[in-house]
């Protein structure tokens, strides 16, 4: 078999992956990035393809630009079950073309000497003394061995190398079928223009998306596009997404009679990140690594934030030239403060709102129990202020839904007590276990205690 070798290989090259290599350019190391798909098609997964500029200037990467960019978003509509309720959060941001915006940080870490590999796919890890040493890959000229120092799996919910790790490795935490939202979308020509085409749109329904809901994003710059899709809780019995868009969202007179552009479907971890990033030789970044924001399910900036992480921690390791999970760990306490503890905040966030009915979430929204600039803290931070939930109390004593208050305020105690925690991320991993102890621990209060009652 014939043998390469490289500083570091960048399984999967999606966003997560593409940004990674990006970020390790001109650094003076020997890197492979590899896909199995062509250039022509990197960066192609059903998404509702929004990203908040807020990313794009945390990470000081190019803006989308000419045919990068879909566009431009400056706000989100969320409406109640019966539509008849409406929330306003503005914020700035871009819909994109996935696929050009993908190549266009292909083409530029080619540019600083990174190697890219189309039409080649990952099949074996290659593990020697407790380490990652590699991968076997297959591709045009055969199958190869490739010696790497580090090795990163961007390869998306598959996770094509992390789950063949050891079950003892951090990285190797699997995906709860429960934890996935399974999401089918369409790009449609309407015939008629789209108003406020610069608003995306978020529907609630359980009855239309159950554990989910179901988007209309315009693509302002393309008159009359719109990605609309919809996404359902994985992992209990849940209909199809695609039967739920056509029976409840196609039907209705504003698709009449428009033009199928482009479909298919993909499904999307949404909850805490991997407890670890890294390990021996190993790095898991983006959807392999669960970094979608678990709420909107939008993972585009956080894959991109967790590649920087690991990014530089890589770099630092390399100049060390030590590739164990002490010294990449610093890519876990890069992540877990900037992202990660919100995240794990609105993972319980997300479990109680999949746990409401349409009533439920009807009177919320009509009573204005969280408002919107509330639900913006809560996007932006992960921090549901108890002073809020308590002053709803106050002011809806005696209206109804005693039970739905008091779990609101339950939920808002457990985010701020486990993002408090993933704000302590030990620095190593001596004390992590005892960490993940911790974590679990809460997890499993909140679920027993406000899920289960």
């Amino acid at each position: 078999m014939n043998e390469i070798s490289y500083d570091v290989v960048i399984v999967g090259a999606g966003i997560a992956g593409s940004s990674a290599a990006y970020f390790l350019r001109n650094r003076g190391f020997k890197v492979l990035l590899l896909d199995i798909k062509s250039f022509e098609r990197v960066g192609d997964k059903p998404c509702g393809d929004a990203i908040g500029k807020h990313h794009i200037d945390e990470l000081g990467v190019p803006s989308p630009a000419g045919n990068e960019l879909s566009g431009l978003v400056k706000g989100i509509d969320i409406y109640s079950p019966l539509e008849d309720i409406r929330y306003r959060v503005l914020g700035d941001g871009f819909e994109i073309n996935r696929v050009a915006y993908t190549q266009k940080f292909i083409t530029e870490a080619i540019k600083g000497g990174i190697e890219f590999m189309e039409r080649a796919r990952a099949l074996k890890l290659i593990i020697r003394d407790n380490s990652v040493a590699g991968v076997i890959i297959a591709d045009c000229k055969g199958t190869r061995k490739v010696r790497s120092k580090v090795v990163i799996d961007a390869t998306g919910v598959a996770r094509v190398l992390a789950r063949q790790c050891p079950r003892e490795w951090p990285v190797s935490d699997e995906l709860d079928p429960k934890d996935t939202n399974i999401a089918y979308r369409e790009v449609r020509k309407l015939k008629e223009p789209i108003d406020e085409p610069e608003i995306l749109r978020i529907y609630v329904s359980n009855k239309v998306a159950p554990g989910g809901y179901w988007w209309f994003f315009p693509y302002s710059l393309t008159d009359g596009f719109v990605n609309v899709g919809l996404g359902v809780q994985g992992g209990v019995g849940n209909p199809h997404p695609k039967l739920q868009l056509y029976k409840y969202v196609l039907s209705r007179s504003t698709f009449k009679d428009s033009v199928l552009i482009e479909a298919g479907g993909a499904p999307v971890p949404t909850r805490r990140p991997l407890p670890s990033l890294v390990w021996n030789g190993i790095a898991v970044i983006g959807d392999a690594a669960y970094t979608v924001n678990p709420i909107h399910g939008g993972g585009k900036g956080s894959a991109m934030l967790s590649a920087y992480c690991v990014a530089e921690a890589v770099t630092s390791v390399l100049s060390e030239g030590v590739c164990s999970a002490e010294k990449l760990w610093r890519a876990n306490t890069c992540y877990m403060l900037r992202y990660g503890a919100k995240q794990a905040a609105l993972d319980i966030f997300r479990m109680f709102l999949q746990h409401l009915s349409d009533g439920d979430l009807e009177y919320g929204m009509r009573k204005k129990i969280i408002k919107e600039e509330d639900l913006n803290v809560v996007s932006l931070r992960g921090d549901l202020e108890l002073s809020v939930v308590e002053k709803a109390m106050r002011l809806l004593a005696g209206l109804g839904r005693p039970s739905l208050l008091l779990r609101l305020r339950a939920v808002s105690k457990y985010m701020d007590v486990i993002k408090k925690h993933y704000l302590k991320f030990p620095e190593d991993p001596v004390h992590w276990r005892s960490w993940k102890a911790r974590s679990d621990q809460i997890m499993g209060e909140f679920k027993a205690k406000v899920i289960r009652s």
